[in-house]
């Protein structure tokens, strides 16, 4: 298992409206479970009824015991199931944190074609088990015949996911497989304003006919992770190798523009300078006394500075933050109040 921070892996160009906008992409996590152990910071979403006891999570078995070799992965894969059915044989693995955003994960995923019982893998983005959301891209190649990209919460009326897009195999004639084996996922997933966000589905390097889409209202935020599912007692048996997740983020000073919809009454400005060393101003505003909490992580969702606490008057408040005992590398900060709350990114170089 591999972790960076800091290293510069490309720069991606992306539409968003009519705006042509540069990201560099920047790799914050990475699994190949080559050691023989799933690394520590997979979490779970689920936990065992009752108890703060892990429910299911991903682990490092041998290769041998995937349906098929993935060619050049090594000796070990990842494998996550939900065995004694719980959640309806559902089960997620996460990592990172819940205030992470903009972000891309990649991975090479077993894909079952014509499983019975509804079975499928894929990758999540923007999970807040406190919140009892996600979306996931999921692999359903059974009599349903289409990749889904939707949200975890149903109507419970439907039972269908109350975000749901399916990219079917008639708009991508010759990309999804026929018969079960290893192939690339990827989701790559940004926060367009203060309520909303945009999703890009890739299968085997090809971005996925009619994408992106974008969703309101949901989750603006949150880890990542894998997803198997099988509507069974023992759910299904998922595999995968090669996870890579990159933080996307605008180049030059400064992040995305602030929504126009965005409230005014309380505010997070980009700190300045930006790229910065080793000290920076963070400017917040509000427009009444509120209790704030004004904190920096790194991009693994570390705590690495608490900026302010407790209550605060109305009006434009700076804050110095000294980042010299901290190494170079890309920092979230975020500020949150009883009403609002924002996360933005910063640059520290030395």
């Amino acid at each position: 298992m591999k972790n960076f921070t800091g290293l510069f892996a490309s720069v991606l160009l992306l539409v968003v409206g009519t705006t042509l906008t540069a990201f560099s992409q920047t790799v914050i996590f990475s699994e190949d479970f080559e050691t023989g152990t799933a690394s520590s910071q997979w979490g779970v979403y689920y936990r065992q009824p009752g108890t703060t006891l892990a429910e299911d999570s991903v682990k490092a078995v041998p290769m041998a015991q995937a349906p098929a070799a993935l060619a050049g992965g090594g000796n070990y894969v990842g494998w996550l199931q939900d065995l004694d059915g719980t959640y309806t044989g559902s089960a997620v693995a996460v990592a990172g944190f819940t205030g992470l955003q903009d972000y891309s994960i990649e991975a090479d995923v077993y894909v079952y074609v014509g499983a019975s019982a509804s079975s499928y893998t894929g990758l999540v983005v923007y999970a807040d088990s406190s919140k009892k959301e996600f979306y996931k891209l999921r692999a359903d190649l059974d009599a349903s015949n289409r990749v889904n990209l939707s949200n975890l919460k149903s109507n419970p009326s439907t039972f269908a996911p109350y975000f749901n897009k399916d990219f079917t195999v008639a708009q991508n004639p010759g990309l999804f497989p026929t018969v079960s084996g290893w192939h690339k996922m990827k989701l790559e997933v940004r926060t367009t304003s203060v309520d909303s966000i945009t999703i890009w589905s890739y299968f085997d390097g090809t971005l996925i006919a009619n994408n992106p889409v974008k969703d309101t209202a949901r989750m603006t935020s949150g880890q990542f992770g894998l997803y198997s599912f099988k509507q069974s007692a023992t759910g299904l048996a998922a595999y995968f190798d090669n996870i890579v997740v990159k933080t996307l983020v605008v180049t030059g000073v400064g992040d995305v523009t602030e929504d126009q919809d965005a409230p005014r009454d309380f505010g997070l400005a980009q700190n300045y300078p930006n790229p910065f060393n080793p000290a920076t101003v963070i400017q917040y505003r509000l427009s009444t006394a509120s209790v704030v909490d004004l904190r920096v992580f790194d991009l693994l969702g570390r705590e690495v500075a608490v900026l302010a606490t407790g209550e605060r008057s109305a009006g434009t408040h700076n804050v110095e933050f000294d980042a010299s005992r901290l190494p170079s590398g890309m920092y979230l900060y975020r500020l949150s109040t009883g009403e609002f709350t924002q996360t933005k990114k910063m640059l520290l170089t030395k």
